[in-house]
């Protein structure tokens, strides 16, 4: 998610940005919500690695773009955390109902 440093979550109609990017941050966004266990976050979401990675890859190209597109005078302070399959995702698949970590 992009947050301004005043207005809490930032509103990307209003970002000096190209329709393109504004599409690709709300599809990432969107993808991030996916990545997420629908019926308990805090238990493990359903990707493994490799979709982790192309996401991280993604994340990282949009951040490149959104740095390239802002006009000077905007900062951008990447605190981006890499999403990485969880450790007890086949526990988690093999039994949901009696998973504990």
């Amino acid at each position: 998610m992009l947050w301004t440093l005043d207005e809490g979550p930032a509103d990307l109609d209003r970002l000096p940005i190209t329709p393109s990017l504004r599409a690709e941050l709300d599809d990432l966004a969107m993808q991030y919500d996916e990545s997420m266990n629908g019926d308990y976050p805090p238990d493990p979401g359903p990707w493994r690695e490799a979709r982790c990675e192309r996401f991280n890859t993604d994340v990282r190209a949009a951040l490149a773009r959104l740095r390239a597109e802002l006009e000077p005078g905007w900062a951008i302070r990447d605190e981006f955390t890499e999403l990485h399959e969880d450790p007890g995702l086949d526990r988690y698949l093999a039994d949901p109902k009696g998973f504990k970590r």
